[in-house]
């Protein structure tokens, strides 16, 4: 089973609030609608880290933002007990699946 790349991670923060977020694009979501996309992401994650690590991780929120040039930021909120510094930029999100990652 293949599981689907949703993006890379470009930038990892912090905010009192919500804890971690990490946020990425990928050009082939694109045409999508945010809706779809929120469908993609579910409940939970993987993220494969530079390292090779792959986890899983719940969402607990998510946003899909468009830019002027009309591509879609992808945001996955991650809760407060997630530390930024587990997720280095970089790192690719994928949907999470039963399976792994297929390559």
């Amino acid at each position: 089973m293949e599981t689907k790349m949703l993006c890379g991670v470009g930038l990892v923060f912090e905010t009192p609030e919500f804890g971690t977020i990490v946020m990425g694009a990928n050009e082939e979501l694109d045409e999508l609608l945010p809706s779809t996309i929120k469908e993609m992401i579910g409940d939970q994650i993987i993220i494969k880290k530079t390292d090779g690590e792959e986890q899983i991780y719940k969402v607990v929120s998510s946003q899909i933002n468009h830019s002027i040039a009309g591509k879609k930021n992808i945001g996955i909120c991650l809760g407060k007990e997630i530390s930024p510094d587990e997720m280095p930029a970089g790192s690719i999100v994928y949907c999470y699946s039963s399976g792994r990652i297929d390559k």
